[in-house]
């Protein structure tokens, strides 16, 4: 399985920037599945967010996401 984990700036208070929880896919899931639903996810969820820029965007082994 793979995570897809997106850290996310905010636009109006400056440099205040965290990640968020991650998108979680299939065992089938290949890495470049993942790269290319962070594209997709990524436009929907800024749509959803204008005060949001998404500054990266990682697909990593699942479980391995620690929140700060």
């Amino acid at each position: 399985m793979l995570e897809l984990v997106f850290t996310v700036c905010s636009v109006v208070q400056g440099a205040n920037c965290r990640d968020l929880a991650p998108i979680t896919f299939e065992d089938t899931a290949l890495p470049v599945a993942c790269v290319m639903a962070s594209q997709i996810e990524g436009a929907r969820w800024v749509q959803d967010h204008p005060n949001f820029y998404i500054q990266r965007a990682t697909c990593q082994p699942a479980r391995t996401f620690a929140k700060i």
